[in-house]
């Protein structure tokens, strides 16, 4: 392996590292109120499609091999942006969510108006069949 290939190499270790860790802090803030069964199992798999994307990414730049300093810079990586870009990337992320919730929030409350008038005609019907139901049960 040449020094161009390691240099590239440990350039992808350092990105991967900075990238996949805000991947997964803001796919780990989306699963905040499931369960934590079930977030452990989300968890897990998302590790495995980390490795397996980084082991490809490798594969392709120079044959798959794994050098400590490698897994070394992805750490860094990883550090690097706990230090400076996690507060901004999840403030950023805090007020998204909240222009896409004042943008879908018409449309919410008008499913739930429909839903509304729904309800009470089913309310109504489910009266009407009771009021069937009595005058048979009484002949029988």
């Amino acid at each position: 392996m040449d020094l161009l290939v390691q240099f590239q190499c440990l350039f992808y270790s350092f990105g991967y590292g900075f990238v996949m860790s805000g991947v997964y802090h803001i796919i780990n803030r989306l699963l905040m109120r499931i369960p934590i069964f079930m977030r452990y199992l989300i968890q897990v798999g998302i590790g495995f499609g980390f490795g397996i994307l980084y082991f490809y990414g490798l594969v392709i730049l120079n044959d798959g091999i794994l050098r400590f300093y490698f897994f070394m810079m992805m750490f860094l990586g990883y550090l690097f942006y706990q230090k400076y870009y996690a507060y901004y990337l999840l403030y950023h992320l805090e007020i998204f969510v909240r222009i896409l919730k004042r943008i879908i929030a018409p449309f919410i409350f008008f499913f739930r108006y429909i839903n509304g008038i729904i309800q009470k005609r089913v309310k109504k019907v489910k009266l009407k069949w009771q009021k069937q139901k009595n005058p048979d049960t009484k002949n029988s």
